[in-house]
């Protein structure tokens, strides 16, 4: 198309594929989809969280049982060291999670479960008891 005609856009993927090969790209994207289903494995057994939706890819839609997205998301970025983000799905606000770069690892996820289990939790305890028992 026009869009991958301009500043050889189409030429960076090319020479990539010349590089590295078909096979390194399968086991790279195969690798993202094994992290990103083990991290929703973890969503699904955790006490504080559930998921949005079954992620088809890379991208983990979840949610707070009973707490604020956006707090424990904002807990979580503060310190520059993790990036996750809030968005809509099926009109109900939810943390994305995804696995994008190619140096994300297990420990990354650990790191962050712990940073999202120590977040929901300075938020849960932030909570009115009524508001808790919800």
């Amino acid at each position: 198309s026009t869009q991958w005609s301009r500043r050889m856009n189409g030429l960076k993927l090319w020479l990539s594929f010349q590089v590295h090969g078909r096979q390194a790209y399968e086991e790279h994207i195969d690798r993202q989809l094994k992290l990103a289903g083990e991290f929703a494995g973890w969503v699904r057994r955790s006490e504080h969280f559930e998921l949005a939706a079954e992620p088809d890819l890379t991208i983990v839609n979840f949610r707070v049982k009973n707490g604020d997205n956006q707090a424990v998301v904002d807990a979580v970025t503060r310190d520059g060291r993790r990036w996750i983000s809030t968005t809509m799905v099926n009109g109900q606000s939810v943390i994305r999670m995804m696995v994008i770069s190619y140096l994300t690892s297990e420990e990354n996820l650990r790191d962050l479960q712990q940073a999202l289990e120590a977040a929901v939790r300075g938020s849960l305890a932030s909570q009115p008891q009524a508001q808790r028992s919800r």
